[in-house]
């Protein structure tokens, strides 16, 4: 009995030195991620991006609406070149915006919706550099060079931008409230 007695009371001091240990893990069991800022690339990037696509869409719809007699027909975008520039002119705006709204799949998709974006225009360009050859009109080929330049430079940013440690930090830290337990079960 005596044996019994002392174990509980051992049981009973353990329990009462128990709950300041226990309500200390308690509070360091959640955990906030602190916010990272948006880094600078990464606004550079997104805005470039926006007023560059925002651009294209204005020009199509410019085309298409216009009654200037000086437009020809020839250079009225049909449905699908129409289709095209506005859906990866869309494509990329929407993209930017989402990451700079911190959306984890928006830096990949704002990186692929740049390939596309600025893939096609470089390469339309270059493929006319290309077939023209001679025929080309000596004051048209300075301009198509420095079309197939800006879009790779463009290209360049955007991998810059979404590619870099930061950007990367900024995007893994995008769930601010996040629990963290001691115990390591909410890991990931």
């Amino acid at each position: 009995m005596v044996e019994r007695g002392s174990s509980q009371l051992t049981d009973r001091s353990r329990r009462t030195a128990s709950p300041p240990l226990n309500s200390s893990v308690r509070a360091h069991q959640t955990m906030t991620v602190t916010e990272l800022p948006r880094p600078k690339r990464l606004w550079v990037a997104a805005i470039m991006n926006i007023l560059v696509a925002a651009i294209s869409v204005a020009a199509v719809a410019f085309l298409l609406l216009s009654s200037n007699p000086n437009i020809p027909e020839s250079m009225r975008p049909g449905l699908s070149t129409t289709l095209l520039a506005l859906g990866t002119a869309g494509l990329l705006i929407v993209a930017s915006v989402l990451a700079l709204l911190r959306l984890q799949f928006a830096r990949w998709l704002m990186l692929a919706a740049a390939l596309i974006f600025f893939g096609i225009l470089g390469f339309q360009s270059l493929a006319l550099l290309v077939s023209s050859g001679a025929s080309l009109p000596a004051e048209a080929a300075p301009k198509l060079w420095a079309n197939v330049i800006r879009n790779t430079l463009e290209i360049a940013i955007n991998a810059w931008a979404l590619l870099s440690a930061k950007t990367g930090s900024f995007f893994r830290g995008s769930r601010p409230n996040q629990s963290f337990k001691a115990d390591g079960s909410a890991a990931a």
